[in-house]
């Protein structure tokens, strides 16, 4: 089975979002956690809605990267925060640049929970 890490900065809407329907949807081949640079004090209301729409009920909270400093994993992926990301030595490295959905509606919200979806599945 193969890790999965996914950045962002304050690790409470992608980032949570993707660990979560990682999990849920593509268990039995990959284990994903998640972790930002600067992370929020609770995951995005949006982010529990939009997934709970799929059936998910997360139970996740921001975490911060260092607490993963020590792990290995076969992917670090970062969602899109520019420069501001925080960089992590992987095995393999992906940049998705999945625009930030927090002030987006709940539509536009769910539109990247979908393309976080799609993204997801063609990790090879």
């Amino acid at each position: 089975m193969k890790k999965i890490l996914f950045i962002c900065v304050e690790n409470s809407c992608r980032s949570q979002i993707a660990e979560a329907i990682t999990n849920s949807f593509f268990s039995e081949k990959f284990h994903a956690w998640s972790a930002g640079s600067a992370p929020s004090n609770q995951v995005n209301p949006k982010a529990l809605k939009s997934l709970k729409e799929l059936g998910i009920s997360h139970e996740g909270y921001p975490k911060p990267i260092s607490d993963f400093f020590e792990h290995q994993f076969d992917y670090i992926i970062s969602m899109g925060c520019g420069d501001a990301c925080p960089v992590v030595d992987g095995t393999k490295n992906l940049e998705w640049n999945i625009l930030d959905p927090k002030d987006l509606p709940m539509q536009g919200f769910n539109e990247v929970r979908d393309l976080i979806y799609d993204q997801i599945r063609r990790i090879d």
